[in-house]
């Protein structure tokens, strides 16, 4: 009796774990489809000018650092930078995602990596660009913002 007693209690907790992973596993798609559908909601966004769209998915204390390098701290701070940026975007310039990838820290933090390329045009030339980026993301409620986005230009080096 005592042993049918204990392999019940380790077949139903075998079950309760793999209901578990089963559970995360589906929680887990549903939040990677859910973080690149935010960024590439930001693109569109990006796209069409809609700068207060833009700035709802990043966090109050966000830090975005541009290709430049420029470092911007706070919400606000990014809607200002994003004002000036699109006032110089020109309407052939393009930005598309070519590729992501999502990791997990835990249940409410994330990276997100992504490369891209673009056309942008600067007194009259036209560039051709590709970059990568990292995102992290945090939980808030039932959706996720970005806490830190980072942009980098790839570039050739010499003897490749």
């Amino acid at each position: 009796m005592k042993t049918l007693v204990s392999a019940s209690i380790q077949i139903l907790s075998l079950v309760i774990l793999l209901f578990s992973v089963n559970t995360l596993s589906a929680q887990t798609a549903a939040d990677e489809k859910a973080i690149n559908d935010l960024f590439t909601k930001v693109v569109k966004l990006n796209e069409t000018g809609d700068i207060d769209g833009i700035v709802s998915f990043y966090s109050e204390n966000t830090t975005a650092i541009f290709y430049n390098g420029m470092v911007v701290n706070g919400r606000e701070a990014l809607r200002e930078t994003m004002k000036q940026y699109l006032e110089y975007q020109n309407p052939e310039d393009t930005m598309e995602l070519e590729k992501t990838s999502v990791r997990f820290l835990d249940a409410n933090h994330a990276v997100l990596l992504y490369s891209m390329h673009g056309v942008t045009v600067m007194e009259g030339q036209k560039m051709d660009w590709k970059g990568v980026g990292t995102a992290v993301l945090v939980r808030k409620g039932s959706g996720w913002l970005i806490e830190l986005n980072q942009d980098t230009p790839l570039m050739e080096m010499p003897g490749q």
